[in-house]
């Protein structure tokens, strides 16, 4: 017998976090999750782990919406190690060896994010390696009218992705108010903290704000100047500067790219 499994994609940022309040409270008619899972890449900002621990795990505990966290490994230190097992590489910009611009293709999201995810509601589900999933399961994801850009068909046959905040012509600012509304504190953004599709608003933000995270930022921006088995200097931002000597000017040197974002995973 098929039976109907739906799962929420959760990035414990401000639209993920109203998708779970959405699902645990009937709101916009949106479908109700049987698990929430989060797809710890290891670098997240640590309000995303705080925000996760201190207000997501319990609010789905109160509400029959169980809160799991995956991990594949540890995006990087396995990126910086390039090992051959566990090498995927971030958007990362670049300069060749005669002076031309480049970006490496992003394969962090899949295999850090998406695939973690499918493996851990294959276990859920009581599916061993390599068998087919025999039920329809949709999985909810965080991505709001203002992106809905973003959206995507899943190419996974045993997946469909469902898009509630598109559906119910929700915005950031009113996932914001839904979240606040439940008796939640205001989350922040998650996404990797040294992520290439940070805008300049965000870098400068994180610089005058979170100095801390900004410094872990940095000190990645200096490990992917060269990496073993990859062509051409790297950089976390479009100029192709160091980080520390960027003069972050919103709209000028790079805009927002989480558009680019397969299945919208990251930065919800």
């Amino acid at each position: 017998m098929i039976e109907e499994f739906t799962y929420l994609s959760l990035g414990a940022g401000v639209q993920s976090s109203a998708l779970l309040v959405m699902s645990a409270l009937g709101l916009y008619d949106c479908p109700r999750a049987d698990l929430a899972v989060f797809a710890d890449v290891g670098d997240e900002p640590q309000w995303v782990y705080d925000y996760l621990r201190d207000h997501l795990v319990p609010f789905g505990d109160k509400h029959g919406i169980p809160v799991e966290t995956t991990q594949y490994g540890h995006l990087s230190k396995d990126y910086l190690s390039a090992d051959g097992r566990s090498f995927a590489s971030p958007p990362l910009f670049l300069v060749g060896p005669n002076g031309e611009h480049g970006m490496l293709r992003r394969q962090c999201t899949e295999k850090y994010k998406i695939r973690p995810i499918h493996r851990h509601i294959r276990q859920h589900l009581g599916y061993k390696p390599r068998q087919r999933v025999k039920e329809k399961v949709l999985s909810l994801h965080g991505i709001s009218v203002d992106e809905a850009h973003r959206m995507r068909t899943s190419p996974t046959k045993w997946v469909q992705l469902g898009y509630p905040l598109v559906d119910a012509n929700l915005n950031r600012s009113q996932c914001e108010a839904i979240v606040v509304g439940a008796g939640l504190p205001k989350p922040e953004r998650s996404a990797c903290v040294f992520c290439p599709f940070h805008s300049d608003v965000y870098w400068n933000e994180l610089k005058t704000q979170h100095p801390n995270e900004f410094g872990r930022a940095i000190e990645f921006d200096k490990a992917i100047r060269h990496v073993k088995g990859r062509r051409g200097i790297g950089y976390l931002h479009a100029s192709r500067k160091p980080l520390a000597e960027v003069d972050f000017k919103p709209n000028r040197d790079q805009v927002d790219m989480f558009g680019n974002d397969c299945s919208g995973v990251c930065g919800v």
